[in-house]
């Protein structure tokens, strides 16, 4: 079996790799990260996205501006990302402290945290042979003259 530095060594490696990319895909321009864009859903066409910035609307001459690619967002000059790093930071903390979103977004952080949480439980059968056999130890010694 694995110890527990080489449980938390992992865990603290994937967790870091997987911080890394959360941050790289709700802190980069993106359609999807633009505090201006709004999805609205079409008629048979699922949904699209409108930016809804002023400035952008009057250039493109009061209609709706689609903006729905990723060419769009990284081209526009008015991007302003509705996500911030605390925040990118501490859903994915609140992803790891729920098992099931943790286990269906990230399963093997899920695996590692489970596998360090029985690492550091014992049950209560296994304490009392642990303490048991200090005991047998301790008496069988102290039978023997082996007192220190």
């Amino acid at each position: 079996m694995r110890s527990e530095e080489e449980f938390k060594l992992r865990f603290m490696e994937l967790r870091a790799k997987r911080l890394a990319e959360r941050k790289e895909k709700y802190l980069g321009r993106n359609y999807m990260n633009c505090e201006s864009n709004v999805r609205k859903r079409l008629k048979g066409r699922g949904k699209c996205g409108f930016c809804q910035n002023e400035e952008v609307l009057k250039r493109s001459g009061g209609g709706p501006f689609v903006c729905d690619e990723e060419g769009t967002a990284t081209k526009c000059p008015l991007f302003q990302c509705r996500n911030t790093e605390e925040s990118v930071e501490s859903d994915f903390e609140a992803i790891l402290r729920s098992p099931a979103r943790c286990g269906e977004e990230y399963p093997k952080l899920a695996v590692l945290l489970w596998g360090l949480q029985k690492i550091g439980r014992s049950t209560r059968n296994e304490r009392f042979n642990t303490a048991l056999s200090e005991f047998m130890r301790s008496f069988f010694n102290l039978c023997l003259g082996r007192w220190w």
